[in-house]
């Protein structure tokens, strides 16, 4: 029996349902997003229930046959993911076959949970405590703050902090007081640090780990909702600088598109560094520096972390190239009548991308059997490839539908 008790890890995300804007659609066109939405802790159930854990593991736990999905998600958008999982059902069927596992089917809510599942296990991926507590000198904190007693009483000892089981907690509070910390900071000639990958993650579990052991009753403000995050990043001031996925301000860079950061610390770590920069910004432009309470800053931070994984808008001409290029015409048509498999501009599979995703899944098998009749080779696709030829079906039904 497979001891699945590490899953705990996911507690932070146990209260989440979330809806995940998609913001594909480029400013001014006069779209709606597409709005896509999932649960990880279903997910996990799905991953567990659904026999998935048989082959693959996650953080180490789990089958050793097929690769370690705790990192398949980062930096990948769901309709890439789509193309990595169809590159691999037919020998994911041949290896279930030959082993006896019963290939699950899988709904589109299923599936949707799935991959929302593999997104947020490094979302609130946890720091190394002591790497954080030799950063807590490297950095400079120690100069300034104490930890359990060892430190400076220049600035508040951090045990404060302690209280709250989540690292942001801690985020929100440097957010709120760098003004005065980097006053502080300058009029003792201590440099400001700046944080690299994980860094931030390191720092802040030295902080507030020992607290999610020792005190009962803590406090947890880490319940991101990427919903109230989306509302919050407008009433706050940051879409006048900042755009998603092309979407509102221009002045700052488009924080969808930055893959430096790997999970939220990572986004703390880098407001924090380029903080002095958008304060000047701010001043510059008229802007009030915002500050964060509650929930805030978890919530904008788990809207800009879902973000990046947003499908942009795809090249319906390329599309329609590879849909030749790959042999999906040999099997399927657009508005000409079924052939051997479905019209797919009459394909309900088309109106998300878990829907497809668990449509090409549950289907692969039967796919793999006409194409082996047929002599034709299983098509790989690579980048971007699936989000093209999606946009060439969306382009066809949209024409046809005008005519």
């Amino acid at each position: 029996m497979l001891k699945l008790k590490r899953y705990a890890g996911l507690s932070a995300v146990a209260l989440f349902s979330f809806y995940l804007p998609m913001l594909n659609t480029p400013a001014g066109r006069g779209q709606h997003p597409t709005v896509m939405s999932g649960n990880p802790v279903s997910g996990r159930n799905v991953f567990i229930n659904r026999g998935c854990i048989k082959c693959h593991s996650v953080r180490g736990y789990g089958g050793k046959i097929g690769p370690d999905l705790s990192r398949i998600g980062m930096g990948k958008s769901f309709l890439q993911i789509a193309g990595s999982l169809w590159n691999h059902a037919s020998g994911m069927s041949n290896m279930m076959q030959l082993r006896g596992v019963a290939r699950p089917s899988l709904t589109p809510e299923e599936m949707s949970n799935l991959i929302f599942y593999l997104y947020y296990l490094n979302y609130d991926e946890r720091g190394d405590v002591i790497a954080g507590r030799n950063l807590f000198s490297q950095k400079g904190c120690i100069n300034c703050h104490s930890v359990r007693g060892t430190g400076s009483r220049v600035g508040p000892p951090l045990d404060n902090y302690q209280k709250y089981s989540e690292p942001l907690s801690v985020a929100q509070a440097m957010w709120n007081h760098s003004p005065r910390m980097t006053a502080k900071m300058a009029e003792l000639g201590i440099n400001s640090p700046e944080f690299k990958t994980k860094e931030m993650g390191n720092l802040l579990a030295f902080i507030s780990t020992p607290a999610a052991r020792q005190i009962p009753n803590r406090k947890s403000v880490l319940t991101g909702d990427p919903s109230s995050g989306r509302r919050l990043f407008a009433q706050k001031g940051c879409a006048r600088c900042h755009s998603i996925n092309g979407r509102r301000g221009a002045e700052g860079p488009d924080l969808a598109s930055d893959r430096s950061y790997q999970s939220i610390t990572d986004v703390a770590g880098a407001m924090w560094n380029h903080r002095l920069q958008m304060s000047s910004k701010m001043q510059q432009a008229g802007i009030a520096r915002p500050t964060f309470s509650g929930n805030e800053m978890a919530d904008i931070i788990a809207y800009i972390y879902l973000a990046r994984y947003t499908d942009k808008r795809g090249d319906a001409a390329r599309g329609e190239r590879l849909f030749v290029e790959k042999g999906c015409a040999e099997c399927h048509s657009l508005g000409q009548g079924q052939k051997v498999g479905p019209d797919l501009s009459a394909s309900g599979a088309l109106s998300s991308p878990a829907s497809l995703m668990a449509a090409m899944w549950n289907h692969a098998p039967e796919m793999e059997r006409v194409a082996q009749e047929r002599g034709l080779s299983w098509p790989k696709l690579e980048g971007d490839e699936m989000r093209d030829m999606v946009e060439y079906i969306k382009f066809y039904v949209k024409a046809s539908a005008k005519k």
